[in-house]
Formats: C-alpha cells, sequence, structure tokens
C-alpha cells in the first residue's frame, strides 16, 4: 500500500512547527509504536525536538536544496524513496513545509512516476495565524495560494487575536478556500485532530474515536459549543456521527471519486475498501481499492484483499447519512 502524506503548511510564524512537536509530544506520553516519517523543510532557527522522536518510532529527515516548492527535482524523490525504504511498517509522513512554500507544486511532483506508486497525498493541512492573517496577505502570494489548496485550515493563536481578528480571519478563509474543513481552536486540540487524521477510522466502526471532535465544514467552525446530546445514539460523540455501509457490488473507480468528492463539507472523513474497475489505467479485471477522504480531497490505492471480504465504506462528520453513501455507490456500479 502507499504510504499517505500530510503537507504541512502555512505562512511563517503560523505555528507549523509548534503543532509537530506538539503532536510529537503526545506520542511520546502514549508511547505509540507506529511508525512515522517527519520531512522538515523549514529554514528558521526553532526546529523539531529530537527528544520527541521517540526512538524507533518516528523519524525526522532534513529535505535539502532549500523551499521543497522550488526545488521539486531529484531531492525531494530521493528523500521520499530513501525515507520508506528504510522504514519498514511506515505509517504515515508529515512534510512540513517553509512558511513561503506554496501546495500545487508539491501535490504535482508527488504525482510524478517515481513516487506515485508508493506514497499518496492524503491531506494539505493549511495553518493561519489568525493574528497575521490580514497583513501577511500583503507580503506574499504563497499565504493565498497555501489557503487556495487546502483541504483543512487550522485557525492558530485566536487566544492572542481576540474574537474580532479572528472572526474577520474566519472570514477570509472561507472566501478563499470555502469547501476546505475549518478548525478554530489551540495547538494541542489541533495535534489531537491530526493524530486522528493519520490514525485512520477503522473500517464498519460504528464509534468514532473518542478522543476529541473532528473538524467541521467550513459553514460551521468546531468550538466547545459544538452539539453534545445527553441521550443521543451511541454512534454519536461531540457531534461527530459515524455511518457505514457494504459495498457488494463492482463499481468505477473514477465515478465513485467523483461522486465522493462531491459529497458536502460535513463529510469530514471517508475511508473504504471497494471492488473496483478504472478505465484509467486501461481497465482490466476488477481489483481491491482503498479509498479515503479528507475534506474535500479524495485518494485511492489499490490493495491486496481477501475476495471473501465484503467492500464497505465509513463515513465521520457532523450529521453524515447512510443513505449518501449508498447513493454514491449506486451511481458507480459497473
Amino acid at each position: 500500500m502507499r504510504v499517505p502524506l500530510v503537507l504541512v503548511t502555512g505562512f511563517l510564524g503560523s505555528g507549523k512547527t509548534t503543532l509537530v512537536n506538539r503532536l510529537l509530544a503526545r506520542r511520546a506520553a502514549r508511547g505509540d509504536q507506529t511508525k512515522l516519517g517527519v520531512i522538515v523543510n523549514e529554514l528558521g532557527e526553532i526546529g523539531i525536538d529530537g527528544t520527541l522522536l521517540g526512538g524507533e518510532t518516528a523519524r525526522q529527515i532534513e529535505l535539502p536544496g532549500g523551499c521543497v516548492c522550488c526545488v521539486l527535482g531529484e531531492e525531494l524523490d530521493q528523500t521520499l524513496l530513501d525515507l520508506i525504504a528504510s522504514t519498514p511498517g511506515l505509517s504515515a509522513i508529515l512534510l512540513e513545509t517553509t512558511g513561503v512554500a506554496e501546495p500545487l507544486p508539491i501535490a504535482w511532483a508527488l504525482a510524478r512516476p517515481t513516487l506515485a506508486p508508493v506514497v499518496r497525498l492524503a491531506a494539505v493541512v493549511t495553518l493561519v495565524d489568525a493574528a497575521n492573517l490580514a497583513a501577511s496577505r500583503h507580503l506574499s502570494a504563497s499565504v493565498d495560494a497555501q489557503l487556495a489548496y487546502a483541504d483543512v485550515v487550522l485557525v492558530t493563536k485566536a487566544e492572542i487575536a481576540g474574537d474580532h481578528d479572528t472572526d474577520a480571519a474566519i472570514a477570509t478563509v472561507s472566501s478563499i478556500a470555502p469547501r476546505a474543513l475549518l478548525r478554530r481552536g489551540t495547538t494541542d486540540d489541533h495535534a489531537s485532530w491530526l493524530e486522528q487524521l493519520l490514525a485512520d477510522p477503522p473500517l464498519g466502526e460504528q464509534r468514532p474515536q473518542p478522543t476529541h471532535p473532528d473538524g467541521q465544514a467550513s459553514s460551521h467552525v468546531h468550538d466547545d459549543n459544538c452539539r453534545h446530546p445527553d441521550n443521543g445514539p451511541s454512534y454519536t460523540a461531540h457531534g461527530i456521527d459515524s455511518v457505514s455501509v457494504l459495498a457488494p457490488e463492482v463499481v468505477d473507480l473514477e465515478e465513485l471519486e467523483d461522486q465522493l468528492a462531491a459529497l458536502p463539507g460535513n463529510y469530514v472523513r471517508i475511508k473504504g475498501i471497494v471492488k473496483t474497475v478504472d478505465d484509467r489505467t486501461g481497465g482490466g479485471p476488477p481489483g481491491w481499492t482503498a479509498i479515503h477522504r479528507v475534506g474535500p480531497r479524495v485518494s485511492s490505492e489499490p490493495i491486496e484483499a481477501q475476495d471473501h471480504e465484503q467492500g464497505r465504506v465509513v463515513a465521520l462528520g457532523p450529521g453524515v447519512e447512510a443513505e449518501a453513501l449508498a447513493g454514491c455507490l449506486r451511481a458507480s456500479r459497473r
């Protein structure tokens, strides 16, 4: 299976390295044994805390050659290929960019024939400093580019900015990235959410991860006022529902990806195993495919599965409905 890569971007001072360090601290405190790769492209003085890497459970590599979106030659390819080859069982990769990097060229690079078979872009996570967003947009065009290509936007430093500037920042984000998931919270809140993104929801599980609420669609920013029902259904927690459906029939992969991408923003996270055909790669016999959606981004990868296994799709988010997933599958049937 291809290794999922989460691209962490955001303008200078938005808190990218602080977020990654907090994520690593949470992993270390929990004794997490899953293997995580951390690729750092930050040119500043404050870097990743090496004491948090946890021995064999996390590896940090510094990407040479300057800003990753400017130097997209063999350095990026070789760095990723070496990391994957030297770390058996690698569960995910975090790539932290410089503050002026733009996500789109990096996404193009990850789709090159050298990398596409071994790594998939799972999500672009953009951090926004609520106190300085307005000023930053006048300093660099990369600020808007980072937002425009974001799957998830994490609003940071709201406690410094205050409600007025934070609300203004959220309005700006919503106008530039209307489909992105938008979260407002502390660094620890964001690190908790990022942990859940890296962990992947279990297929068929009817109860969402209980550690912290997932993000919301951009029309609703997550905060402490989200619904917490006293007597809601067992599959609801912190306003996040989990539904799953079986996928017993062969589907067209391209059509299914389009159908899932068209679902509204409250479908925070979707994961599935389905039997598919893909005319984009020359057709051929049906095969098993793992499909993922984070925010509006849908990615997929061929996997090995036993023929007796049943296809299934699970979705997490506020107010998600099983019928919507079933409709996507019906529309994609071959």
